[in-house]
């Protein structure tokens, strides 16, 4: 295989010659050909390094000539309208929509499902992955200028396709890569940009990404949880690989070598056959149905799968195909070429291993397969030591290690509903952001199973209707992370400080009462429910959890904790404005992730929503933000009572010395949540 820095270059070359017309293009690669040819015989006649040198290079020249459209860069002159191509002149650049294995695709439903097609059609399942017309874009790539670590993206529209140049920042004379961004990702809270590389349908990745909340670019490597580093060198084939497999419906890979791969899914995003199974046998079942006016359909047996018709456990596994932390079991040469074999309805464990935090359970069945060994890194950026999951979009394998799914009838569908109800009053936009039933708007949905006169006040200790008493406040608190938040945990668990202290997971009471010590939920807990109260240090007996959490904890522990510091149900009850001095020490954090979570809670109160400060600023910046923090706070600490847990004195000043002494503890364990 070529290098691929060789391979980077020579499509930088070519992307950056612009169009050239048939005669030009033409003697490019006969030219190329020919050197190709005689290094070729230098390799043969002399088996010499210089035939190598010579022949490698120019055939890969050669090979990317050919394979590149001939106006995959600028035109020379921007007035030559006419040059531009469209997304349908670069069509062949990225993956193809070929709905084979009897799939159909998703508007083959629309005339008899309009209701459910239309809910399907708002919901980001849909959007996860789009050809980047313009009606596709989070944001407008026309006209913008971007630049972080050292690069600049120069975004331009032409027709319906979108361009990125880009160079070195500051430098004129820098080499200029200009791309066509091809296919999109997200479309809920950030997106991510794909541009054509040449090779094939393999596309390339942009190091930038657009968050929607805050509405600006990131460099993607923060906007997940994990150390601060330079852009990646070659994200080239990525989607192809690995991102295709959940972000669209029937992928095969389809690598071909040098050539890049040609990649072909039935349907962009997660469609309708995603969820209920190919549906070539159904709808032509339907239409003859309808062609000869036969009111039933007899012995016929429809193969259309309603995952809400099936048992609790494969109801799940519809979701768990992709919502889980998996490896694929099926032939690697089938997979690629065929796509995998899983089908709604069937048993997911027949061609996916479910990932729980065993290493020796993944190893045997490696060594059985003759793959290779256990990721063992990865099972800690998935999973708490105690096998809880901590990232986001692995909810299958969190809930089937829950007792509600393996002792109950709990699954997926208990509180999800993929299609928006007809009686429902939320708007497509509220209900699409969770995708929720009603019914797990509050208790309800545990009240399914459990009776309700055994979880009152009784139980909750808490008054009736306060977010104490929510019981996914107290069972799944938002101890698992991604996209740049705290979120609920769903292996449904019960608050337990000795458990949750040795998995270093911040605990559901101390998460809500951010004013609170450890050893005062610890009390708590063993007098309402007898749960023994592990042993402290006085730092754990005296100080906040979330200032211990903040100022000492590891990045996974900082980001919770910083995230729950917005949460409106933890603002309420514990108080905001002594959260200032702590928010704002997080704005100059080591992760740039835990620095933008700061800064977006903080943008929370009124008088700082123009806080100017970004994952990028330089320390300057960032000194400046903290700065104008404890200006605000120097005007609001007096209305703080004197609270020694809060590290505030009795004068009302922080207790500087106590802080400076948490902060030089810090857990530095490097964190990289596989978000």
């Amino acid at each position: 295989m070529f290098p691929e820095t060789m391979a980077k270059h020579v499509i930088e070359f070519f992307a950056n010659i612009g169009p050239m017309d048939n005669s030009l293009n033409l003697l490019v690669l006969s030219l190329a050909a020919l050197v190709g040819i005689f290094g070729g015989g230098l390799i043969y006649w002399n088996r010499r390094s210089i035939g190598l040198a010579v022949a490698v290079p120019l055939v890969v020249i050669g090979l990317t000539a050919a394979i590149l459209p001939w106006n995959a860069g600028l035109p020379a002159q921007a007035d030559a309208s006419d040059q531009w191509p469209t997304l349908e002149n670069m069509s062949s650049t990225f993956p193809s929509e070929v709905p084979v294995g009897g799939f159909v695709g998703s508007d083959a439903c629309i005339d008899c499902h309009q209701d459910n097609h239309a809910s399907w059609q708002a919901s980001y399942h849909r959007t996860m992955t789009q050809v980047a017309s313009p009606d596709a874009l989070m944001t407008p790539l026309d006209d913008v200028e971007v630049s972080a670590q050292g690069t600049t993206f120069r975004f331009q529209q032409h027709k319906d396709l979108s361009w990125a140049e880009i160079s070195e920042t500051g430098n004129a004379a820098s080499a200029k890569l200009n791309v066509p961004i091809v296919m999109t990702t997200g479309s809920h809270h950030m997106q991510a940009y794909w541009f054509a590389t040449g090779l094939g349908r393999m596309t390339d990745l942009l190091p930038i990404v657009y968050i929607k909340e805050s509405q600006e670019w990131v460099p993607r490597n923060h906007a997940f949880l994990r150390p601060e580093a330079p852009f990646a060198d070659d994200e080239r084939g990525r989607w192809n690989a690995e991102c295709s497999a959940c972000h669209a419906t029937n992928r095969r890979e389809r690598p071909r070598g040098q050539e890049g791969w040609d990649t072909q899914v039935s349907e962009l995003g997660i469609s309708c056959e995603a969820c209920h199974g190919p549906g070539a046998k159904h709808v032509q079942l339907w239409r003859n149905r309808s062609q000869t006016n036969v009111d039933v359909l007899g012995d016929v047996d429809d193969p259309i799968v309603n995952p809400a018709s099936l048992s609790h456990e494969r109801s799940s596994q519809v979701c768990g195909q992709c919502h889980s932390i998996n490896m694929r079991t099926e032939d690697l040469q089938k997979l690629n070429e065929h796509g995998h074999g899983y089908r709604a309805g069937d048993d997911l464990s027949d061609t996916r291993l479910i990932w729980q935090r065993d290493v020796e359970k993944i190893r045997a069945f490696n060594k059985k397969e003759g793959l290779p060994g256990a990721k063992d890194d990865l099972l800690p950026r998935s999973f708490y030591p105690d096998g809880v999951t901590r990232v986001t979009g692995r909810e299958y394998s969190a809930l089937v290690a829950s007792a509600c799914h393996v002792r109950g009838e709990m699954s997926c569908l208990s509180c999800h509903q993929m299609h928006q109800s007809g009686s429902d009053p939320r708007s497509r936009a509220e209900w699409a952001n969770d995708q929720l039933n009603p019914v797990a708007l509050d208790d309800q949905a545990c009240l399914q199973c459990h009776q309700s006169d055994q979880y009152g006040e009784q139980h909750t200790h808490h008054a009736a209707g306060s977010s104490g008493a929510s019981c996914y406040n107290c069972h799944m608190p938002h101890s698992a992370y991604g996209l740049l938040k705290a979120v609920r945990n769903h292996t449904i668990t019960s608050p337990n400080l000795a458990v949750d202290m040795a998995a270093k997971r911040p605990n559901a009471c101390n998460l809500c009462h951010l004013d609170q010590t450890l050893q005062w939920s610890a009390t708590h807990l063993d007098q309402w429910y007898g749960i023994e109260s592990p042993r402290f240090t006085e730092d754990q007996r005296t100080i906040a959890a979330s200032l211990l959490w903040s100022l000492k904890g590891d990045a996974a522990e900082r980001a919770l904790v910083t995230w729950s510091m917005g949460w409106s149900a933890a603002k309420d009850v514990s108080g905001s404005d002594w959260l200032l001095p702590f928010l704002a020490q997080r704005l100059d954090d080591d992760y740039p992730a835990v620095r933008l979570i700061a800064r977006n809670v903080l943008r929370e109160f009124a008088g700082l929503e123009g806080l100017a400060t970004t994952s990028t600023s330089s320390d300057l910046e960032r000194r400046q933000a903290i700065n104008d923090v404890m200006t605000y706070w120097a005007k609001k600490h007096s209305d703080v009572s004197p609270n020694p847990s809060l590290l505030i004195d009795s004068a009302g000043e922080l207790q500087q010395p106590v802080i400076d002494r948490l902060t030089r503890q810090q857990d530095k364990t490097i964190v990289d949540l596989a978000e």
